[in-house]
């Protein structure tokens, strides 16, 4: 038997100003509005699927990530709050360095929101990539770039495998990676994500498959470059073990996220 998840008059608030295309602070400001009958069977209609546990972003179609406003859907991972503190450093590394040509990369996109952030707060001009192995993925992302006025080029594929140029590249190159990293029982265990695709949240090897694929890679670069990742703090020693195995002379940084746990690892 299913159970039912409860919701906050907040949520009903946000639903509501969803459907009737007014921001939330306006119906709490007239609290006389009305809605027609075809609205509230909507209303109520998203009340019951948020119940059911379905995100309330994928209801609304939107999420507030590092000040932005980003289309999001079923085939695309929720923005959180913990992968700002990425964009966070990225942004530290980008605008107090003495950078030449850089060219920024970004992989498993998702809605794009990283390399958008990034490129919105920025002070350095960065061509930009963004790859995903996911087509309606880079769809959505596609959608929030033209939302947000940046211009960013769009690769298909499996981690770095798309882009073949690097070799002769005399830009230096940051790698941002908010690539899946929980295991399957984690997922199993945690019914709040499991309306989330499963590709983008879950990963082999006690989630550091696809991270030690892309060290991999990166370990065959030969021009300079810094790597921006985002982990689970249990992870912080394995893939520790993982960056001295394929690249032994990288200096390794860890940043602790609000609640002090280690959730990204810089690699320069």
């Amino acid at each position: 038997m299913k159970t039912k998840n409860k919701i906050d008059r907040r949520e009903i608030e946000i639903i509501t100003a969803h459907v009737l295309k007014k921001t939330r602070e306006f119906l709490v400001a007239h609290p006389e509005q009305h809605t027609t009958f075809r609205q509230q069977y909507t209303i109520n209609k998203l009340i019951k699927k948020r119940k059911r546990g379905i995100p309330l972003a994928y209801l609304t179609g939107h999420k507030e990530f590092f000040g932005l406003d980003f289309l999001v859907n079923k085939h695309t991972l929720i923005p959180r709050p913990d992968t700002e503190l990425l964009v966070t450093e990225t942004l530290e590394h980008l605008n107090t360095g003495t950078l030449g040509n850089t060219i920024l990369v970004d992989i498993g996109t998702g809605s794009g929101c990283i390399p958008i952030s990034i490129l919105k707060n920025s002070k350095t001009q960065l061509q930009t990539f963004a790859i995903d192995i996911s087509r309606k993925s880079l769809c959505i992302a596609k959608k929030n770039t033209e939302k947000h006025g940046v211009k960013i080029t769009f690769l298909h594929g499996n981690l770095l495998s798309p882009i073949s140029k690097f070799k002769n590249q005399k830009s230096e190159i940051i790698i941002t990676a908010n690539l899946p990293y929980i295991t399957e029982e984690q997922f199993q265990n945690e019914p709040s994500i499991q309306h989330e695709p499963k590709s983008a949240l879950v990963a082999e090897n006690k989630g550091l498959a696809l991270y030690e694929e892309l060290l991999k890679q990166i370990s065959k670069i030969l021009i300079p470059y810094s790597l921006f990742l985002e982990i689970d703090p249990d992870q912080t020693q394995p893939i520790t073990s993982l960056i001295k195995k394929y690249l032994p002379k990288a200096n390794i940084e860890i940043k602790k996220d609000l609640a002090g746990l280690n959730r990204v690892v810089i690699i320069k």
